[in-house]
């Protein structure tokens, strides 16, 4: 739909449809404050381009099975939702009352990030293959992402990447799985 919206702007010059998306389908302080709260949901949903959603669900592709065999679909679909909020509102939070600006997101990172999360704390040496050809330990690969994108969110350096959104979703994975391993 975000290349429809572009499509009509570049054509008709009209911006209806691309500012309709982004009221929409991005999660930000402005649409939130503005009572479009369905955002922090609507938001992990919604890809930009071909390579951010191809991205997104051949990492979710591979994370999803086995995540999906220990929890079962109700679980999983909790903690892949609830991962997706914990990612837009980390996410709402860290640019609007950190960072002080208000900077809008989309995509299904946050919940990705989420399962990966939780798939590192239950398997931990479980091997993920980094580009299908780099294998790492489940630990180490999640462990290293956390670092690398709390510095980027820190540094401002990645700021097409919502990185406090990664972040938001590793501590939701996390998270998900103490609550189960303590029960909770």
């Amino acid at each position: 739909m975000w290349q429809l919206a572009q499509k009509i702007y570049e054509i008709e010059r009209d911006p209806r449809s691309y500012i309709w998306m982004q009221e929409n389908f991005t999660t930000s302080w402005t649409n939130f404050s503005s009572g479009r709260i369905w955002t922090a949901a609507t938001a992990m949903f919604s890809h930009q381009g071909f390579q951010h959603i191809l991205f997104n669900m051949f990492t979710f592709y591979f994370l999803a099975r086995p995540v999906l065999s220990i929890l079962g679909p109700r679980r999983f679909l909790s903690l892949y939702i609830g991962g997706g909020l914990v990612s837009s509102f980390g996410s709402m939070y860290w640019h609007n009352k950190i960072k002080h600006r208000d900077t809008s997101s989309l995509g299904a990172s946050g919940a990705v990030f989420a399962v990966n999360g939780f798939l590192a704390c239950v398997a931990p040496k479980m091997i993920f293959q980094i580009y299908g050809i780099i294998p790492v330990p489940a630990w180490l690969f999640v462990s290293g992402v956390f670092v690398f994108d709390v510095i980027s969110a820190m540094s401002d350096k990645r700021r097409e990447t919502d990185t406090a959104g990664h972040v938001a979703g590793i501590l939701a994975g996390i998270a998900y799985y103490l609550l189960k391993r303590f029960g909770l």
